[in-house]
């Protein structure tokens, strides 16, 4: 779908070059797909520590060496 958006120019011209894309809107549906991704993995942190984080089922995080912590 084609939409018109008002953007700074140089901004995307930056990302163009940081993402190695051949066109600015590769890089914006980069960016877009990009931030979705981040959004939706906050959202599922946040979600886990209300319900009190992850189990530690190997016990590894209370201290006790593991492989090459001794």
């Amino acid at each position: 779908m084609r939409k018109n958006l008002i953007v700074n120019l140089a901004s995307i011209k930056e990302l163009r070059q940081f993402l190695n894309v051949p066109s600015e809107s590769e890089a914006v549906r980069i960016a877009v797909e990009d931030r979705l991704l981040a959004e939706k993995l906050a959202s599922a942190a946040t979600r886990m520590a209300k319900r009190g984080g992850l189990m530690d089922v190997f016990q590894r995080s209370q201290g006790r060496p593991g492989k090459g912590q001794r």
